[in-house]
């Protein structure tokens, strides 16, 4: 063990009994410019500080060697002697562990008092060093977070504005990364598709399933284009996904999705709600909302569940929102569904443009109660 004191009375007395047991006693001079003695790791594992447990504050030596104490997180061992009235002591460490000891001492209480500060000097060490490592791994894990994060908000659609059509979509996840995702894109002349999925729980799986999902759309809605056979196809790479998963994590092997085509030539819409909360499609001419909820609930759930394709025209200046469940479901105990205030607000906010529309039922939301789920928005008007 190194021993590190200051050359006062109380500490260079003891100090000459630990050099009588072959205890090694270095006495520091100017502790703040000889810290690199006990700076290499090591070192601080088996360093020891001793100092007279009443500090005087006009000695700058006994003070730099508390504070190097503190800052190091060397235990400190503080020495007394028995008096009546004694005073308390100024101060007291607050980030190291300290012991005291009075004096004079025998040398089985003192070899027991090091023992014991040596034991715990090591376990100090241990722990800042757990700790240190930690902080690392959390530092190196918040850098891949902001790197996937990155990368899922590159992945994020651009928006359309055109004689047709215009769209636009807004991407909050609750945390770094996002099991919502959305998609949409000209698959042919003036015929435009668009997904939204809502990937079941949360946590990194769920943006893994996402990525994994966002591979895959662009080939798929291009080439299919059909709302049930690529719900049939989102469902079966779901199943293949957790194919080697044990039977508890399969229930994660969910998703929720909206698929719609949108021709813009004839002004015919076709879609199939896969579990999603409504969507909802305003038309100015009658000042009606309707709302696209027709589909199936997820294959895992009710497994027999024929899925359903709607198909219906719209007239020119229709508006719509799409969303996942974020928007509309809030935190327990309350668990209130929001879908008809989000149908209200929608209708109350329908004239303002895409961008201030997207941004209300966000704020909306946020009003309401602390958002613990991602949100996706598709808003934007048709022709």
């Amino acid at each position: 063990m190194n021993i590190f004191t200051i050359d006062v009375p109380l500490c260079k007395d003891f100090g000459r009994i630990l050099k009588k047991m072959n205890k090694k006693v270095t006495f520091l001079e100017d502790p703040l410019n000889q810290s690199h003695l006990f700076k290499d790791s090591t070192d601080l594992m088996k360093s020891l500080f001793i100092l007279p447990l009443n500090i005087s504050k006009d000695s700058w030596q006994q003070t730099s060697l508390f504070a190097l104490a503190e800052s190091h997180e060397i235990p400190i061992l503080f020495l007394y002697k028995r008096a009546l009235g004694m005073e308390h002591p100024l101060a007291l460490p607050e980030k190291t562990y300290y012991d005291t000891m009075a004096v004079p001492a025998d040398s089985v209480e003192v070899r027991i008092k090091l023992k014991s500060l040596k034991n715990i000097g090591m376990q100090l060490f241990s722990a800042k060093m757990k700790g240190q490592q930690l902080e690392k791994m959390h530092q190196k894990t918040a850098r891949s977070l902001r790197i996937a994060k990155g990368i899922q908000l590159s992945s994020l659609p651009l928006s359309i504005n055109n004689e047709d059509i215009e769209v636009k979509g807004l991407f909050q996840p609750s945390s770094e990364l996002s099991g919502d995702l959305f998609y949409w894109t000209e698959v042919d002349d003036r015929i435009y598709g668009f997904i939204m999925i809502d990937v079941f729980g949360k946590g990194i799986h769920t943006a893994l399933i996402n990525m994994s999902i966002r591979t895959l759309i662009p080939d798929l809605i291009k080439r299919v284009k059909d709302p049930i056979f690529i719900t049939e196809e989102l469902d079966k790479h779901m199943r293949d996904l957790f194919q080697g998963v044990n039977r508890e994590n399969k229930n994660h092997a969910r998703i929720t999705a909206f698929i719609a085509y949108v021709n813009t030539k004839d002004r015919l819409i076709e879609y199939v709600n896969y579990g999603l909360p409504s969507a909802f499609l305003y038309s100015p001419r009658t000042n009606q909302v309707l709302n696209l909820n027709e589909g199936a609930s997820p294959r895992v759930l009710i497994p027999e569940m024929p899925i359903k394709k709607m198909a219906f025209h719209y007239e020119a200046g229709s508006r719509f929102i799409i969303y996942t469940d974020g928007l509309s479901k809030t935190p327990t105990p309350s668990a209130i569904d929001r879908s008809d205030s989000i149908q209200r607000e929608f209708i109350e906010n329908v004239h303002l443009d895409t961008n201030d529309l997207l941004q209300e039922l966000l704020a909306s939301r946020m009003r309401h109660s602390v958002i613990n789920d991602d949100i996706c928005i598709i808003a934007g008007t048709l022709f």
